[in-house]
């Protein structure tokens, strides 16, 4: 029983701490201070939502990464500002490819993509739509044009007419 007793304390007295420091366990970031400031964000979307910009755009200034990357996705979709010109406002553009470029492995990032895709085939038919326009207006102009044409060369062919028709009575 005496051996058992200074077995376990020579243990003890040669494993040391399970923690790497007082009152925190091991495997968890001390500080959450990133974490609490977008959940303020979050939180403080539906009510104020200019204060909620604001405190995204600080965080996005940071490079914490799980904090930084919510907080540039969070802040393009608030930026977004879709119309009938552009699919996406510029800020809007900027901010999901500064994610997906300083954060590609980021969750936020994969669910940016869909979007960032959508935004491209958005402009690029916004390309081919006024592409198509130009082309069509040019097409009226030379159908104008034509048009014009034919109706002259109509008139022409009246009067060739006429003109055949007048021969022809007077030769009999």
């Amino acid at each position: 029983m005496r051996n058992l007793v200074i077995f376990m304390v020579a243990a003890a007295m040669l494993t040391g701490c399970s923690t790497s420091r007082m009152g925190t366990k091991v495997g968890l970031p001390p500080d959450y201070s990133g974490a609490k400031r977008i959940e303020k964000a979050v939180e403080m979307l539906p009510k104020n939502s200019p204060a909620a910009v604001q405190e995204l755009k600080a965080i996005s200034a940071s490079t914490e990464p799980g904090v930084t990357d919510e907080a540039l996705f969070r802040l393009a979709l608030l930026s977004l500002k879709p119309s009938a010109q552009r699919p996406a406002s510029r800020r809007g553009s900027q901010l999901l490819n500064r994610l997906k470029k300083e954060y590609p492995t980021s969750p936020w990032t994969a669910q940016a993509a869909p979007l960032i895709q959508l935004i491209r085939v958005a402009e690029e038919l916004r390309r081919q739509n006024r592409d198509l326009k130009a082309a069509n207006r040019s097409l009226s102009r030379e159908n104008e044009t034509l048009t014009n044409e034919n109706i002259e060369l109509v008139n022409i062919i009246e009067d060739l007419k006429e003109l055949d028709l007048g021969l022809q009575q007077n030769a009999r």
